[in-house]
Protein backbone atom coordinates (compact mmCIF):
# COMPACT_ATOMS: atom_id res chain seq x y z
CA UNK A 1 0.00 0.00 0.00
CA UNK A 2 2.85 2.39 0.85
CA UNK A 3 4.52 1.57 -2.48
CA UNK A 4 1.31 2.25 -4.40
CA UNK A 5 0.82 5.62 -2.68
CA UNK A 6 4.45 6.51 -3.36
CA UNK A 7 4.02 5.73 -7.06
CA UNK A 8 0.91 7.91 -7.31
CA UNK A 9 2.61 10.86 -5.61
CA UNK A 10 5.85 10.46 -7.59
CA UNK A 11 3.99 10.21 -10.90
CA UNK A 12 2.01 13.34 -10.12
CA UNK A 13 5.12 15.40 -9.41
CA UNK A 14 7.10 14.03 -12.38
CA UNK A 15 4.39 14.88 -14.92
CA UNK A 16 4.38 18.62 -15.70
CA UNK A 17 0.76 19.72 -15.87
CA UNK A 18 -0.25 16.06 -16.16
CA UNK A 19 -1.19 16.92 -19.76
CA UNK A 20 0.80 14.43 -21.80
CA UNK A 21 -0.60 11.09 -22.90
CA UNK A 22 2.27 9.19 -21.21
CA UNK A 23 1.64 11.03 -17.97
CA UNK A 24 -2.06 10.19 -18.01
CA UNK A 25 -1.33 6.55 -18.73
CA UNK A 26 1.16 6.40 -15.87
CA UNK A 27 -1.33 8.03 -13.50
CA UNK A 28 -3.97 5.47 -14.45
CA UNK A 29 -1.54 2.63 -13.84
CA UNK A 30 -0.62 4.06 -10.44
CA UNK A 31 -4.25 4.49 -9.38
CA UNK A 32 -5.03 0.95 -10.48
CA UNK A 33 -2.15 -0.30 -8.37
CA UNK A 34 -3.35 1.75 -5.42
CA UNK A 35 -6.89 0.42 -5.78
CA UNK A 36 -5.65 -3.15 -5.96
CA UNK A 37 -3.44 -2.65 -2.90
CA UNK A 38 -6.28 -1.16 -0.87
CA UNK A 39 -8.64 -3.95 -1.87
CA UNK A 40 -6.06 -6.62 -1.04
CA UNK A 41 -5.34 -5.07 2.37
CA UNK A 42 -9.02 -4.86 3.23
CA UNK A 43 -9.89 -8.40 2.23
CA UNK A 44 -6.83 -9.72 3.98
CA UNK A 45 -8.26 -8.23 7.16
CA UNK A 46 -11.60 -9.85 6.40
CA UNK A 47 -9.99 -13.24 6.87
CA UNK A 48 -10.11 -12.56 10.60
CA UNK A 49 -13.78 -11.52 10.69
CA UNK A 50 -15.99 -13.55 12.99
CA UNK A 51 -18.59 -15.89 11.63
CA UNK A 52 -21.79 -14.03 10.77
CA UNK A 53 -24.32 -14.14 13.57
CA UNK A 54 -21.96 -13.97 16.54
CA UNK A 55 -19.34 -11.65 18.03
CA UNK A 56 -17.12 -14.41 19.49
CA UNK A 57 -15.36 -11.96 21.72
CA UNK A 58 -14.68 -9.36 19.05
CA UNK A 59 -14.77 -5.86 20.54
CA UNK A 60 -16.93 -3.08 19.16
CA UNK A 61 -13.78 -1.20 18.13
CA UNK A 62 -12.43 -4.16 16.21
CA UNK A 63 -15.79 -4.72 14.55
CA UNK A 64 -16.00 -1.09 13.45
CA UNK A 65 -12.44 -1.17 12.13
CA UNK A 66 -13.15 -4.25 10.04
CA UNK A 67 -16.34 -2.76 8.65
CA UNK A 68 -14.35 0.31 7.62
CA UNK A 69 -11.77 -1.89 5.92
CA UNK A 70 -14.53 -3.71 4.08
CA UNK A 71 -15.92 -0.40 2.84
CA UNK A 72 -12.48 0.75 1.66
CA UNK A 73 -11.87 -2.58 -0.05
CA UNK A 74 -15.13 -2.38 -1.95
CA UNK A 75 -14.23 1.19 -2.90
CA UNK A 76 -10.92 -0.05 -4.27
CA UNK A 77 -12.66 -2.67 -6.38
CA UNK A 78 -15.08 -0.04 -7.63
CA UNK A 79 -12.16 2.13 -8.72
CA UNK A 80 -10.75 -0.76 -10.70
CA UNK A 81 -14.11 -1.53 -12.29
CA UNK A 82 -14.64 2.13 -13.15
CA UNK A 83 -11.23 2.33 -14.77
CA UNK A 84 -11.99 -0.77 -16.85
CA UNK A 85 -15.34 0.62 -17.98
CA UNK A 86 -13.76 3.95 -18.89
CA UNK A 87 -11.10 2.16 -20.91
CA UNK A 88 -13.69 0.10 -22.81
CA UNK A 89 -15.80 3.16 -23.61
CA UNK A 90 -12.95 5.29 -24.94
CA UNK A 91 -13.02 6.17 -28.61
CA UNK A 92 -10.01 6.28 -30.86
CA UNK A 93 -9.14 9.84 -31.82
CA UNK A 94 -8.40 10.32 -35.52
CA UNK A 95 -6.75 13.35 -37.10
CA UNK A 96 -9.01 16.03 -38.61
CA UNK A 97 -10.04 15.57 -42.24
CA UNK A 98 -7.86 17.56 -44.61
CA UNK A 99 -10.50 18.63 -47.12
CA UNK A 100 -7.99 20.93 -48.84
CA UNK A 101 -6.05 17.96 -50.23
CA UNK A 102 -7.22 17.49 -53.87
CA UNK A 103 -5.75 13.96 -53.99
CA UNK A 104 -7.24 12.70 -50.74
CA UNK A 105 -10.22 10.87 -52.23
CA UNK A 106 -8.26 8.55 -54.49
CA UNK A 107 -7.41 4.87 -54.18
CA UNK A 108 -3.76 4.34 -53.27
CA UNK A 109 -2.26 0.93 -52.67
CA UNK A 110 0.21 0.10 -49.91
CA UNK A 111 3.21 -2.15 -50.35
CA UNK A 112 4.17 -2.77 -46.72
CA UNK A 113 2.90 -5.06 -43.97
CA UNK A 114 -0.77 -5.30 -44.90
CA UNK A 115 -1.38 -7.81 -42.10
CA UNK A 116 -0.80 -5.02 -39.57
CA UNK A 117 -2.45 -2.31 -41.69
CA UNK A 118 0.74 -0.26 -41.75
CA UNK A 119 1.16 2.31 -44.50
CA UNK A 120 3.64 4.85 -45.73
CA UNK A 121 0.92 7.45 -45.17
CA UNK A 122 -2.55 7.33 -43.65
CA UNK A 123 -5.20 6.82 -46.33
CA UNK A 124 -8.04 9.06 -45.24
CA UNK A 125 -11.18 8.48 -47.29
CA UNK A 126 -13.66 9.74 -44.71
CA UNK A 127 -16.70 11.44 -46.23
CA UNK A 128 -15.32 10.84 -49.72
CA UNK A 129 -17.77 10.42 -52.60
CA UNK A 130 -16.23 7.64 -54.70
CA UNK A 131 -19.30 5.90 -56.11
CA UNK A 132 -18.64 3.70 -59.15
CA UNK A 133 -14.84 3.78 -58.85
CA UNK A 134 -12.49 0.82 -59.19
CA UNK A 135 -10.46 -0.48 -56.22
CA UNK A 136 -9.73 -3.92 -57.64
CA UNK A 137 -6.44 -5.45 -56.45
CA UNK A 138 -5.74 -2.41 -54.27
CA UNK A 139 -4.21 -2.76 -50.79
CA UNK A 140 -6.11 -0.22 -48.72
CA UNK A 141 -5.48 -1.88 -45.35
CA UNK A 142 -5.96 0.47 -42.44
CA UNK A 143 -7.78 3.13 -44.45
CA UNK A 144 -10.33 5.42 -42.80
CA UNK A 145 -13.57 5.29 -44.78
CA UNK A 146 -16.19 6.47 -42.29
CA UNK A 147 -19.29 8.18 -43.72
CA UNK A 148 -18.07 7.74 -47.30
CA UNK A 149 -20.08 6.98 -50.41
CA UNK A 150 -18.71 3.81 -52.04
CA UNK A 151 -21.83 2.82 -53.95
CA UNK A 152 -21.08 0.17 -56.61
CA UNK A 153 -17.32 0.34 -56.01
CA UNK A 154 -15.51 -2.87 -56.99
CA UNK A 155 -13.07 -4.16 -54.37
CA UNK A 156 -12.31 -7.47 -56.11
CA UNK A 157 -9.13 -9.17 -54.83
CA UNK A 158 -8.48 -6.13 -52.64
CA UNK A 159 -6.93 -5.97 -49.19
CA UNK A 160 -9.06 -4.16 -46.61
CA UNK A 161 -7.63 -5.45 -43.34
CA UNK A 162 -8.46 -3.23 -40.35
CA UNK A 163 -10.30 -0.65 -42.43
CA UNK A 164 -12.60 1.67 -40.45
CA UNK A 165 -15.80 2.14 -42.45
CA UNK A 166 -18.62 3.00 -40.09
CA UNK A 167 -21.80 4.68 -41.33
CA UNK A 168 -20.72 4.31 -44.97
CA UNK A 169 -22.65 3.45 -48.12
CA UNK A 170 -21.50 0.30 -49.96
CA UNK A 171 -24.74 -0.38 -51.80
CA UNK A 172 -24.09 -2.63 -54.78
CA UNK A 173 -20.35 -2.86 -54.03
CA UNK A 174 -18.45 -5.98 -55.10
CA UNK A 175 -16.06 -7.54 -52.53
CA UNK A 176 -15.45 -10.79 -54.44
CA UNK A 177 -12.24 -12.50 -53.23
CA UNK A 178 -11.42 -9.50 -51.02
CA UNK A 179 -9.57 -9.80 -47.71
CA UNK A 180 -11.71 -7.73 -45.35
CA UNK A 181 -10.87 -9.10 -41.92
CA UNK A 182 -11.09 -7.06 -38.70
CA UNK A 183 -12.99 -4.29 -40.50
CA UNK A 184 -15.30 -1.87 -38.69
CA UNK A 185 -18.45 -1.91 -40.86
CA UNK A 186 -20.88 -0.88 -38.12
CA UNK A 187 -24.11 0.79 -39.31
CA UNK A 188 -23.07 0.75 -42.97
CA UNK A 189 -25.26 0.00 -45.99
CA UNK A 190 -24.49 -3.17 -47.99
CA UNK A 191 -27.78 -3.51 -49.84
CA UNK A 192 -27.16 -5.63 -52.93
CA UNK A 193 -23.43 -6.02 -52.17
CA UNK A 194 -21.47 -9.12 -53.23
CA UNK A 195 -19.11 -10.87 -50.78
CA UNK A 196 -18.41 -14.03 -52.77
CA UNK A 197 -15.37 -15.90 -51.40
CA UNK A 198 -14.40 -12.85 -49.31
CA UNK A 199 -12.50 -13.19 -46.02
CA UNK A 200 -14.63 -11.39 -43.42
CA UNK A 201 -13.46 -12.90 -40.13
CA UNK A 202 -13.62 -10.72 -37.00
CA UNK A 203 -15.28 -7.85 -38.87
CA UNK A 204 -18.06 -5.87 -37.19
CA UNK A 205 -21.42 -6.07 -38.99
CA UNK A 206 -23.54 -4.67 -36.19
CA UNK A 207 -26.44 -2.56 -37.41
CA UNK A 208 -25.67 -2.99 -41.13
CA UNK A 209 -28.18 -3.22 -43.99
CA UNK A 210 -27.49 -6.44 -45.92
CA UNK A 211 -30.73 -6.80 -47.84
CA UNK A 212 -30.12 -8.59 -51.18
CA UNK A 213 -26.43 -9.12 -50.35
CA UNK A 214 -24.60 -12.27 -51.48
CA UNK A 215 -22.31 -14.07 -48.97
CA UNK A 216 -21.71 -17.20 -51.07
CA UNK A 217 -18.52 -18.99 -49.93
CA UNK A 218 -17.54 -16.05 -47.72
CA UNK A 219 -15.37 -16.79 -44.67
CA UNK A 220 -17.29 -15.69 -41.58
CA UNK A 221 -16.55 -16.39 -37.91
CA UNK A 222 -19.37 -17.66 -35.69
CA UNK A 223 -19.92 -14.27 -34.02
CA UNK A 224 -20.35 -12.57 -37.38
CA UNK A 225 -22.77 -15.29 -38.47
CA UNK A 226 -24.85 -14.75 -35.33
CA UNK A 227 -24.99 -11.00 -35.87
CA UNK A 228 -25.83 -11.30 -39.57
CA UNK A 229 -28.39 -14.07 -39.23
CA UNK A 230 -30.25 -12.15 -36.51
CA UNK A 231 -30.29 -9.01 -38.66
CA UNK A 232 -33.84 -8.26 -39.90
CA UNK A 233 -32.43 -7.07 -43.26
CA UNK A 234 -30.92 -10.51 -43.96
CA UNK A 235 -33.39 -11.24 -46.76
CA UNK A 236 -34.00 -10.99 -50.48
CA UNK A 237 -31.92 -12.04 -53.48
CA UNK A 238 -28.89 -10.41 -55.01
CA UNK A 239 -29.88 -8.64 -58.25
CA UNK A 240 -26.60 -9.61 -59.96
CA UNK A 241 -25.92 -13.18 -58.83
CA UNK A 242 -29.46 -14.22 -57.92
CA UNK A 243 -28.22 -15.71 -54.63
CA UNK A 244 -30.60 -15.86 -51.67
CA UNK A 245 -29.12 -13.58 -49.00
CA UNK A 246 -30.23 -15.65 -46.01
CA UNK A 247 -29.08 -18.95 -47.48
CA UNK A 248 -25.81 -17.59 -48.87
CA UNK A 249 -24.53 -16.86 -45.34
CA UNK A 250 -25.50 -20.34 -44.14
CA UNK A 251 -28.15 -19.05 -41.77
CA UNK A 252 -30.35 -22.07 -42.52
CA UNK A 253 -27.73 -24.48 -41.20
CA UNK A 254 -26.10 -22.30 -38.57
CA UNK A 255 -25.91 -23.72 -35.07
CA UNK A 256 -28.30 -22.34 -32.43
CA UNK A 257 -31.08 -21.42 -34.85
CA UNK A 258 -32.84 -19.48 -32.09
CA UNK A 259 -31.03 -16.29 -33.12
CA UNK A 260 -32.46 -16.29 -36.62
CA UNK A 261 -35.10 -13.67 -37.33
CA UNK A 262 -36.48 -14.71 -40.69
Amino acid sequence: LKLACHLVITTHHMSPGNGTMDARRQMRRSFRLLAAAVAALAFRSLAFLPVFGGDHGVSETQSGRRQALLTVGLLGLSLQAGEANAYMSRRIAYPPINKEDPDRCKWRTSNIAQANAQREKLQDLRECKMAGTNANDKDIAGALMTKGDFTKVTFKNGIMTKVVAQDSNFEGADFTNAVADRVEFKNSNFKGAIFKNALLTSSDFEGVNVENADFTDAFLDIQSVKILCSNPTMKGKNPVTGADTYLSAGCDIADAGSYTSR
